[in-house]
C-alpha cells in the first residue's frame, strides 16, 4: 500500500499490568493509557519503597517503570505531536498522568470524570493541571490523520471505555479493561460489534494463563459476588468488616444495602468513601467497640492496627472483597491472615474480577473477527488461541507497521 505508515508500539505490554502503547501516523502520535504497573513483590517500588519525593519521575525513569519518552513530560515540554488518551482510572492506566506537561492534549471517557475528581480530591491519585477532557461515548477525537472514537466496555468502575483508532492504512481497536460477567455484559457486547472486522485487536489478557489457589474461589458474576457479600452480612455476628475497593462504586453500593437490610450502619474511610460517592466515614474506635453488631466497616489492609482499638469479638467476620491484597500471589496476604488469626476473625473470601475470563476473552475476538489479535495485558499471551483468527504476540519497543502486523494473518496487501 503506498504512503502507509502506521506504527504501532508497545512500551509496556503489561505483565499482566502497567499497558501502554502509542499509535503514530506521520508527524502524529497518540499514547494509550499511562500508568504503573501493580506487581507487589517484583515491581521495583514496592512493599513499601517508593522514590524519592521530589525525583519521583526520575527515579521511576531510572529502574524502567516509567517509559522514556520524549516530548511529554513536564520536564521536558510538549513536543506539539503527541496526545494522551486514558481508557479508565486504575492506577495502572493512570498514575504517571500527573508528570504530563500541562500542554500535552489528554483525553479521557466522560464517564469517568465524578469519579476522577473525587480520586483527585480526596489526594488517592494526584492529577495533572489542567486535568484535560473528557470525551462522551462514541465521540471521536482527531490527531492529524489518526483518528480515535471512545466506545465504552463494561468494567468494575465507572466509566471504562475501549478505542477505535483508525488511520488512512490501518484500523486498530483497543479493549482497555473489559468483561462479560459484570452487571452490564451488554455494553462489553456493543464494543464488540462497534469494532468488528478491524485490523488489528488489542485485547485485554489479564486471566490468560490464570492457575487457581487451592482451594480455587467460587467462581462469580457480579451480581453474584454482591448477593454472596449481602448473605454474609445478614448471617455474620460481631463485628463485619468489608475489603471492598471504593472505585467499584456497584459493589460498594450493594455492600451499603446489604448492611441495611442486615440492621448495620455501613461506613468507610474517608478516601474509599470520597473514591465511592460514600458520605458515611467510619466513626471513633470506641464507639465501634461498644456495639459491634451494629456496624459494617469498609477497611483496606493498610487500616488493620485499627482493629485493635475497635475490639472486634472473637468470631466477628472480615470479607476480603476485591481491596488488597488480592490473593495468595501477593505478599501482603499472609500478614492479613496473621491478623485475623491473632483477632480471632472468620476469612470469607468473595471474588469476582474486572477483567474478562479466558472463555470470554475467545468470545469477544471470535465475535470482533480482526485479522489479527494482539494479545497484551497479560503475563501469559501466548495462551490466546482463537480458531480462525492469528495472534501476534508483540515485542515491546518494536515499531509495527501494517505489513509487520498483518503478515501473521496472510493479508498484509489486501
Amino acid at each position: 500500500m503506498g504512503g502507509a505508515n502506521t506504527r504501532l508500539t508497545i512500551l509496556n505490554p503489561g505483565n499482566p499490568t502497567g499497558l501502554k502503547f502509542s499509535v503514530e501516523h506521520g508527524e502524529a502520535r497518540c499514547l494509550f493509557d499511562f500508568g504503573l504497573e501493580h506487581a507487589p513483590g517484583r515491581a521495583p517500588f514496592s512493599l513499601g519503597l517508593t522514590p524519592r519525593p521530589g525525583r519521583e519521575l526520575e527515579d521511576l525513569l531510572a529502574v524502567g517503570s516509567a517509559p522514556a519518552l520524549d516530548g511529554v513530560y513536564a520536564r521536558d515540554g510538549w513536543d506539539g505531536r503527541t496526545e494522551v488518551f486514558i481508557s479508565h482510572l486504575h492506577l495502572d492506566h493512570t498514575s504517571l498522568v500527573r508528570f504530563l506537561h500541562p500542554d500535552v492534549p489528554l483525553h479521557y471517557p466522560a464517564g469517568m470524570e465524578e469519579l476522577r475528581q473525587a480520586a483527585e480530591t480526596s489526594g488517592y491519585l494526584p492529577w495533572r493541571s489542567p486535568a484535560g477532557a473528557g470525551v462522551a461515548d462514541r465521540q471521536s477525537v482527531r490527531v492529524g490523520e489518526i483518528e480515535v472514537r471512545f466506545v465504552a466496555v463494561d468494567h468494575d468502575l465507572p466509566g471504562a471505555s475501549g478505542f477505535l483508532v483508525t488511520t488512512p492504512d490501518l484500523s486498530i481497536a483497543y479493549t482497555g479493561d473489559l468483561r462479560r460477567h459484570g452487571l452490564h455484559p451488554e455494553v462489553t457486547d456493543a464494543f464488540a460489534r462497534e469494532v468488528k472486522g478491524v485490523d488489528v485487536l488489542l485485547q485485554e489478557g489479564v486471566m490468560l494463563g490464570y492457575v487457581a489457589p487451592d482451594p480455587a474461589p467460587v467462581e462469580r458474576t457480579e451480581a453474584e459476588a454482591i448477593a454472596e457479600i449481602q448473605r454474609l452480612i445478614g448471617e455474620a455476628r460481631g463485628l463485619v468488616v468489608v475489603n471492598v475497593y471504593g472505585m467499584n462504586r456497584e459493589r460498594v453500593a450493594g455492600v451499603a444495602a446489604g448492611s441495611q437490610a442486615a440492621g448495620r450502619r455501613f461506613s468507610m474511610e474517608s478516601r474509599m468513601g470520597a473514591l465511592a460517592g460514600w458520605p458515611e466515614v467510619i466513626p471513633d474506635p470506641a464507639e465501634i467497640a461498644a456495639a459491634p453488631s451494629s456496624h459494617c466497616l469498609q477497611l483496606g489492609f493498610e487500616s488493620l492496627r485499627s482493629l485493635i482499638d475497635m475490639r472486634p469479638p472473637a468470631g466477628s467476620t472480615w470479607i476480603q472483597g476485591g481491596g488488597p491484597p488480592m490473593g495468595p500471589f501477593d505478599p501482603g496476604w499472609p500478614v492479613l491472615e496473621s491478623w485475623l488469626q491473632a483477632l480471632r476473625m472468620d476469612l470469607q473470601i468473595v471474588s469476582c474480577s474486572g477483567h474478562s475470563r479466558p472463555r470470554d476473552i475467545e468470545h469477544i475476538v471470535a465475535a470482533v473477527g480482526p485479522r489479527v489479535v494482539v494479545p497484551v495485558h497479560s503475563r501469559a499471551p501466548q495462551a490466546l488461541q482463537v480458531p480462525g483468527v492469528p495472534a501476534l504476540v508483540p515485542v515491546p519497543l518494536v515499531p509495527y507497521t501494517r505489513e509487520n502486523l498483518l503478515a501473521a494473518s496472510g493479508s498484509a496487501t489486501s
